[in-house]
């Protein structure tokens, strides 16, 4: 882009890189404390069933058994307040029973002086159970209503939106293609298993807790809740962490809770770590969906109807399927003109393990239903695929029916040109599919999503900066880093707002009692929306700088600019002081001021942009193997602009690998509400060998309400990747899978 930058567009090296490559980074497994015990949980054997007697005499002799606690005893989140918002529904965050709803739901939890006590521990507890007839399939659930999940039904959440008249619009449509798409239960398998906290209970009643979590004030508010406390009684420190994609976007269940009440209850630091099989079997999964999608188009090529109708299981509890619903509508309705559009949506309980976030966030499953009608429709048409896409994208200036409000920035078109400029879209789509029984194909997807939620949620974000009396910086964020480098960005952003050097900035750590409130890592929020409160905190205390500095050269504040960390007189340069020899001034040699520049800013950002993105896959199909193997991936994102432009190739190249996994390997395989594929040898997430050539194409939109024109990239970097090989596949073959993940036999079952 245009305008000269000194800091903000560089590829600089993230501020955490020595410490994560030295080994010295610590994360929240190597914790460790004086006198802190260990606890597990003690998991439901059963899908839906009735804890009815814990007999725990033989526990009682064992020496290192500190404390237990059960369910009765220690509340389950099932909801959260952000989803709620009124006093009056907070009710409906916890429960306190004794019904267990999926394989792997916590019984109980023991405390003691080691693991292998634990271990024994919980071999020694004997619990009396009632089954209950259980439900796995969600239309089922739907159906039977004798049999229920939770006191209110097996309905988790429900709504109908209508724009414009669909009736009209499948009268006036000359084309109309009509399909069901299937998606599979995912899991994040993030490199650190999801679900480690330290919880370390003070005599004086507050509790300091050591947690990966992606939301540490929304945690904080969460477990004062759960533990009948005020909020500044509740301390969240968040280590490093190796990676999140949605999987710790609030509290772990029934790990959070668990160790403060266990601390309380025994006085000592009590830590608890999920094992890699609990990760997959007792966490957070993407939401299965079923998803009916009728489409009508007239004969120029023109969207005017679309219903949709969704289903998606929400496992035996749910905190977001009202977010992940939410996104499905945004993003299903906001990206295409289509002036009539039915969308019906429901999330339903079932005795499988609970969904939750998930990189996306709905929006992946919504695309790969809506990516595939759009390629059969222009198909039918005799159309390009892109040429389709083009024809009907919403785009500047139009408005979002969802939001009602305008868009200020999109690139899609740029997107879709530069992509298939170099991936040679045109070329390859003439060059036929070869001889043989390899055959290869093309596909092409685009996508929407959203950047924060502050038309949705409480978005809030804040930040300090501090400026010592050398010139340094210190920028005080709760924005947490799972691994994505988003400390490393705000500092940028800090930088170049105030004029200074990259290295003259230090980011705090993310703790609740020091850092400002924050509503947390996802969404794609935090370039945007921490961003923001960053430059704006900067800009504050560049104000209150030259206050000073014009005071000390007597010019104007008005007149006055900082760059390279000199403030100088914009009309006669010459005339200047040094940030470090001013703040030397104001803190310490002038003894009737003696005040540090502190800048601040808090709030909820001005919009939620849509960043968007085109996709071009190139797969070869083995007809006799039923084998797919994406051979490039070819990705554009337009992300208003890249304050660290390396950064962003990460987030589209880790993406990219997420979705390839998505549409070809990974899904959880559930039988009877049981798991069975709980780690890395059965459950296949992508190795070296089935990552392509995966080109990142960064396009620059500038989104006016964004801090230097940023928006997000970091969830969509996944969205329309399975749909994109989906496309490629029918490309390849003329066969149209419609369920994912799309797997050997289902390509030759399908070709048969």
């Amino acid at each position: 882009m245009s305008d000269k930058l000194s800091v903000v567009g560089k590829s600089l090296k993230r501020i955490d890189a020595i410490d994560k490559v030295t080994g010295r980074a610590k994360y929240a497994t190597d914790l460790k404390m004086d006198g802190m015990l260990h606890a597990k949980l003690l998991r439901s054997p059963h899908p839906h069933a009735r804890v009815t007697n814990i007999d725990i005499t033989k526990v009682k002799s064992l020496p290192g058994v500190r404390a237990i606690a059960t369910i009765e005893e220690v509340p389950k989140v099932v909801q959260y307040w952000f989803f709620l918002r009124t006093e009056k529904k907070k009710k409906q965050m916890f429960i306190r029973d004794n019904v267990v709803r999926f394989i792997g739901d916590p019984v109980l939890a023991v405390a003691a002086d080691d693991e292998e006590t634990v271990s024994e521990a919980l071999s020694l507890i004997h619990v009396e159970y009632e089954q209950l007839p259980a439900l796995f399939d969600p239309f089922e659930a739907i159906k039977k209503t004798n049999v229920k999940i939770h006191e209110r039904g097996n309905i988790a959440f429900h709504v109908a939106k209508q724009f414009g008249d669909i009736e009209q619009g499948f009268m006036d449509a000359d084309i109309i293609i009509e399909n069901r798409y299937v998606t599979s239960k995912q899991k994040h398998a993030s490199l650190e298993p999801i679900g480690t906290c330290i919880a370390d209970f003070a005599p004086g009643g507050k509790f300091t807790v050591y947690s990966s979590t992606q939301l540490p004030h929304w945690c904080q508010m969460y477990l004062a809740g759960a533990l009948g406390v005020p909020n500044n009684r509740i301390r969240i420190i968040k280590p490093y962490t190796g990676g999140a994609f949605g999987g710790r976007c609030g509290l772990i269940h029934g790990l959070e809770v668990m160790c403060c009440y266990l601390s309380r209850k025994t006085g000592r630091p009590v830590r608890m770590s999920f094992t890699r099989e609990e990760d997959f079997t007792a966490t957070e999964t993407r939401h299965p969906m079923v998803i009916d999608m009728k489409t009508g188009i007239t004969r120029d090529g023109i969207l005017c109807a679309n219903s949709i109708k969704i289903v998606a299981d929400a496992g035996g509890y749910g905190t977001h399927y009202i977010g992940v619903i939410a996104d499905c509508l945004s993003t299903g309705v906001g990206l295409y003109r289509c002036p009539n559009v039915d969308f019906d949506a429901t999330a339903v309980y079932t005795n499988k393990s609970l969904a939750g976030a998930f990189r996306g966030y709905g929006n992946p499953q919504m695309n790969f239903a809506q990516e595939s009608q759009m390629d059969m429709i222009a198909d039918k048409l005799g159309m390009d695929p892109v040429e389709f896409r083009l024809k009907n994208y919403r785009g500047l200036g139009e408005i979002d029916p969802v939001f009602n409000d305008e868009i200020r920035s999109n690139g899609l078109k740029e997107c879709l040109e530069k992509g298939a400029g170099s991936f040679a879209w045109k070329e390859k789509r003439a060059r036929g599919n070869g001889e043989g029984t390899k055959k290869r194909g093309v596909g092409v997807a685009i996508m929407l999503h959203g950047t924060g939620a502050a038309k949705g949620l409480p978005d809030p974000a804040s930040a300090t900066v501090m400026i010592n009396a050398d010139g340094s910086v210190n920028l005080v964020t709760a924005a947490a880093d799972d691994g994505q480098g988003n400390r490393t960005v705000l500092a940028q952003i800090a930088a170049e707002e105030l004029g200074i050097g990259f290295e003259r900035i230090s980011v705090s750590d993310t703790d609740t009692d020091t850092t400002p409130l924050d509503g947390g890592t996802h969404g794609s929020r935090q370039t945007y929306c921490g961003g923001l409160a960053v430059k704006k905190a900067a800009a504050d205390a560049k104000k209150k700088l030259f206050l000073f500095a014009s005071k000390e050269l007597g010019v104007d504040e008005n007149q006055l600019e900082i760059k390279d960390g000199v403030i100088f007189n914009m009309k006669n340069p010459a005339t200047s002081v040094g940030l470090g020899n001013l703040m030397r001034k104001v803190q310490i040699e002038d003894m009737s001021v003696c005040e540090q520049v502190i800048g601040t800013a808090s709030g909820v950002a001005p919009a939620m942009p849509g960043y968007y993105g085109a996709n071009f896959a190139e797969v070869e199909v083995d007809t006799e193997t039923g084998e797919v193997q994406v051979l490039k991936l070819t990705a554009a994102y337009d992300v208003g602009r890249a304050i660290n432009p390396a950064n962003v190739e990460g987030q589209i190249t880790g993406g990219g690998v997420m979705g390839i996994g998505w549409a070809l390997n990974e899904e959880l395989l559930v039988k009877d509400g049981r798991i069975l594929n709980f780690n890395f040898a059965d459950y296949r997430i992508p190795r070296a060998t089935d990552v392509p050539e995966l080109e990142s194409i960064i396009v620059e939109s500038h989104e006016p309400t964004g801090p230097f024109g940023a928006k997000g990239v970091g969830e969509g970097s996944m969205v329309c990747v399975a749909s994109a090989i989906v496309n490629a596949i029918y490309n390849a073959i003329g066969v149209r899978m419609k369920e994912l993940c799309i797997t050997q036999e289902k390509i030759l079952e399908a070709l048969h």
